[in-house]
């Protein structure tokens, strides 16, 4: 009978842990979220230009004079 009282305890104790920590995550992601979502964007952004540099300066490296829709152009 001990043993079933322990273990109820145990698991009601992992319970509260878990609200505590779903609790946290709301109110951190209530006061950081714009910030959060501001520097995801950013990379994103960043990520996006780097790409199209790259494939610029590859479309050039090959002798094409551009790049249009995800493809180099004006290929010899």
């Amino acid at each position: 009978m001990k043993k079933i009282k322990k273990n109820a305890q145990s698991l009601i104790e992992y319970g509260l842990i878990l609200a505590l920590v779903a609790v946290i995550a709301v109110v951190v992601l209530g006061k950081f979220g714009k910030t959060i979502t501001g520097v995801g964007n950013n990379t994103s952004n960043s990520v996006n230009q780097v790409s199209g540099n790259a494939m610029i300066n590859y479309c050039t490296s090959i002798n094409c004079t551009g790049f249009s829709n995800g493809t180099c152009t004006g290929c010899p």
